[in-house]
């Protein structure tokens, strides 16, 4: 008897009653769920909608040769191992991939005894134990997938036993330690996939005998030994991949023997040396991504001569590497997804790229090419047809204001740190579709157009360091989906747009460096309840802190200075639950194109650090240079995972509070042309992380503490102005009636 109901959208309890079925040879209930895509996190959500609580009524299906259960949610099925037990010898295939199974798997029992199994998948779930080893009783596996479960420790070398196995899936657990050696004697293998495990050390030279083997998967791992002459053996393979490990040393020329290659992902490792020409000879690869490693000498045309089905090319280099291809040159591919990075393409505008008409993806940054860009084919082939396109940091030119493009499919549009000068280029108005706009580091002028609040879509914008002015428009406070808006360092003058109280899911605001003149906007934390990092400096602000501002408990970015407030710092500071603990932080997420994510933060002694890969872990308040008066909060001290406080420049008075110690992962300490007097506290001494200070030009008095960090922070000037110090490093002596000065801590 054979039942199929895949696909067919039941939902419910699975009747007990199909046990009474005993001739019942096939049973499929697979993939009964709907599912939506999380757009956030790039996530299928599966909504099950058939599920089991017992699978007891198996033990009725005693002729029963295959189940497929997967995607039946068997969460409240508690007894599903030793249901397990009561199928019948003469099952061959037991399908239970996505079924929420969770429990502890018993890995130590034996007595489960399928020996007529051939296929075995339990993908896609939380099995949570060591290898579970009466998977071995099944001798005749021929296809076993354990990925994406909560496997640990190492792989027995029983598994070498399995002679009989064609595809062996162990992906995305948490296996360790060597990959077994003994894998090499599965001969008949055809895929193997160990990726996303925690595997170091070396690839067995044993896999030299798996000859038959079309696909290896073993990128993401922790592999730090060179890549073995014996990979050349693998004639049969056609997807290749051991991307983001450590591997290095060269890539042996013996790779070119894979002549059915259609896949090779090396990408984001130690690889070093000339990549071998004969790679040109590899005519079936589709794919090829060198990306990230240390390559050096020169790319030509020889590698790429015979690759007529190449459509995927990324190379980056740490080192000297130089794309050397005559100014003629007719690639024999056309390419739809380019990622070509660190390395020298220019000064010229590549001819060669002009050639290639099905661009999807592009991005070639800092490849040091200072030209115009080719108008013609920049609209017809890549604002019509592009997903995302990434030209930032290199040395182009023009205007792009007269470019006219029509709506199409362009998510990601990136020209930063580049020469664009003339008005802020409004075509980019109908791309409608754009979720990521980076325009920065450029010599755009004028106005931004109003008309970018018809990109309902965006979620990052970043327009810093340009030369653009009029007033910011309310318009984008239309961008429901914003999480990083960065005008830092422009013209902007007038006031914030009031509209920028409802970007619910802003993350990132940085206005500094303009001349808005306002009241500091009183938002609430309900209005703006993710925002994180918050920058305002550089501006005409005035007024006092809000206390609104202190219900912003994510805040971990704080930055006020050179405006002109005024008024006391507000106790509930100490209400920025996110700077207590800086470990519970949660990074950024977005685009990782050109600019994304930058940030402009003054250090303690008004530099100005940019912040990019590490903008989620910075943590920093800076009021300097405004108008503040009264005490420094005690509140301030709970803030034990600030980097950096600055409150120089103002007419704080009264004494450093004694518990600035417990400031314990502090970087930047500015306190300095304020008012303060009194003993320089002791527990200064504990802030082993610090590595810039400034008290100058308050009213301090007494010895100045030593030990610890403070011995490394030697300079004269940290203390000047304060005439009534004394002690190193100011050469003042000490007499007894100052040393006496300070203050108990208790």
């Amino acid at each position: 008897m054979y039942l199929n109901l895949s696909h067919s959208n039941f939902k419910g309890l699975v009747p007990r009653h199909l046990g009474n079925l005993t001739s019942l040879r096939y049973l499929d209930l697979r993939d009964n769920y709907t599912y939506s895509l999380d757009l956030d996190y790039n996530f299928y959500n599966y909504n099950h909608l058939l599920r089991i609580d017992s699978l007891g009524w198996l033990s009725g299906l005693s002729v029963l040769e295959h189940l497929d259960l997967s995607g039946v949610n068997l969460f409240e099925a508690i007894d599903w191992f030793p249901a397990i037990n009561m199928l019948p010898d003469s099952l061959v295939s037991l399908k239970l991939k996505n079924c929420h199974l969770t429990n502890n798997f018993p890995h130590h029992l034996s007595n489960i005894n399928l020996t007529s199994l051939m296929l075995l998948d339990l993908g896609i779930n939380s099995l949570n134990s060591a290898f579970p080893s009466w998977i071995f009783n099944s001798s005749g596996l021929v296809h076993l997938d354990l990925g994406s479960n909560n496997f640990s420790g190492q792989i027995p070398e029983s598994i070498g036993n399995m002679i009989a196995l064609s595809e062996l899936h162990l992906h995305s657990n948490n296996f360790q330690g060597l990959i077994p050696e003994c894998l090499g004697d599965l001969t008949a293998l055809l895929k193997l996939d160990l990726s996303f495990n925690s595997f170091e050390g070396f690839i067995p030279r044993s896999f030299r005998n798996l000859t038959s083997l079309s696909t290896l998967k073993l990128g993401r791992n922790n592999l730090n030994d060179s890549i073995p002459l014996e990979m050349g053996n693998l004639t049969e393979l056609t997807y290749l991949d051991m991307k983001f490990n450590e591997l290095r040393g060269s890539l042996p020329e013996t790779f070119c023997r894979l002549s059915k290659l259609e896949m090779l992902l090396l990408h984001n490792n130690q690889l070093s040396g000339s990549i071998p020409k004969c790679v040109g000879e590899l005519s079936n690869l589709v794919i090829l991504n060198l990306y990230s490693n240390s390559w050096d000498g020169f790319v030509s045309e020889y590698h790429f001569v015979n690759l007529t089905k190449l459509t995927g090319f990324a190379i980056s280099s740490k080192s000297d590497l130089e794309l050397k291809v005559s100014c003629n040159w007719a690639p024999p591919f056309q390419l739809e997804y380019i990622y070509l990075k660190d390395l020298k393409v220019g000064p010229g505008f590549p001819k060669w790229l002009l050639t290639q008409r099905h661009v999807k993806f592009i991005r070639m940054t800092n490849t040091s090419i200072s030209d115009s860009i080719p108008a013609d084919w920049f609209v017809s082939i890549l604002l019509s047809q592009a997903s995302a396109i990434d030209l930032s940091h290199n040395d182009l030119y023009g205007e792009l204001s007269l470019i006219a493009a029509a709506p199409n499919g362009l998510e990601a549009f990136s020209l930063s740190n580049n020469r664009f000068s003339g008005e802020f280029p409004a075509f980019v108005c109908n791309l409608t579709s754009l979720q990521f706009l980076f325009l920065a580091n450029n010599r755009f002028s004028g106005e931004v157009p109003p008309c970018l609040g018809n990109l309902l879509e965006l979620r990052d914008l970043d327009v810093m360091n340009n030369n653009l002015s009029g007033t910011i428009p309310l318009s984008l406070g239309s961008l429901a989906n914003l999480t990083y808006l960065n005008l830092y360092n422009n013209n902007f003058g007038g006031k914030l747009p009031l509209s920028f109280k409802s970007l619910i899911k802003l993350v990132v605001l940085d206005v500094g460096k303009n001349n808005l003149t306002d009241i500091l906007p009183p938002w609430t934390g309900e209005q703006l309840p993710s925002l994180r990092y918050f920058i305002l400096r550089s501006n005409n602000f005035y007024g006092e802190i809000p206390p609104q501002l202190c219900q912003h408990s994510s805040l971990q970015v704080l930055n006020l200075a050179e405006n002109q407030i005024m008024g006391n710092i507000p106790h509930c500071f100490g209400n920025f639950s996110a700077m207590i603990s800086s470990d519970n932080s949660e990074p950024y997420e977005g685009f990782s194109g050109g600019g994304c994510g930058e940030m402009i933060v003054s250090d303690a002694k008004g530099h100005e650090l940019i912040y990019t890969s590490t903008l989620e872990f910075m943590f920093s308040i800076d009021l300097s240079n405004n108008n503040i008066n009264g005490e420094i909060p005690e509140e301030l001290m709970y803030l034990q995972g600030l980097l950096n406080l600055n409150l120089a420049g103002n007419h704080l008075t009264g004494r450093i509070p004694l518990m600035i110690g417990k400031l314990g992962k502090l970087e930047y300490l500015d306190l300095s042309g304020n008012e303060l007097y009194g003993p320089i506290p002791q527990s200064l001494s504990d802030l082993y992380f610090l590595s810039h200070l400034n008290l100058s030009f308050n009213n301090l008095s007494g010895k100045i503490p030593t030990g610890h960090q403070l011995q490394s922070l030697d300079d004269p000037s940290i203390y000047a102005g304060n005439t009534h110090l004394c002690g190193q490093p100011i050469l003042q002596p000490c007499f007894p009636d100052t040393e006496s000065d300070d203050i108990p801590e208790s």
